[in-house]
């Protein structure tokens, strides 16, 4: 779905997934994300790295740490998703 290099993952932002919707879906779970560590997000449209919209029933997002247990980054997992 990314449809992206692993030179580019690096680069690739919230506002460029996430519409508006699901970025304010986001930013009220991300307390609750980097204190679980995880949060399972309600099904939206969201855009692949080339532009693409895509639906997705569900989104699972977890906080990756790194070798000192420091928050890293946090990653998505779509479910159910497919081009619209």
């Amino acid at each position: 779905m990314l449809e992206t290099t692993l030179v580019a993952l690096q680069d690739i932002t919230l506002e460029k997934i996430f519409d508006e919707n699901g970025r304010k879906t986001l930013c009220s779970e991300f307390p609750q994300i980097m204190q679980q560590g995880f949060m399972c997000l309600q099904g939206g449209i969201c855009l692949s790295s080339m532009g693409r919209p895509v639906s997705y029933e569900r989104a699972v997002a977890w906080k990756v740490m790194n070798e000192e247990e420091n928050a890293h980054c946090i990653c998505f997992m779509f479910i159910n998703w497919s081009f619209v």
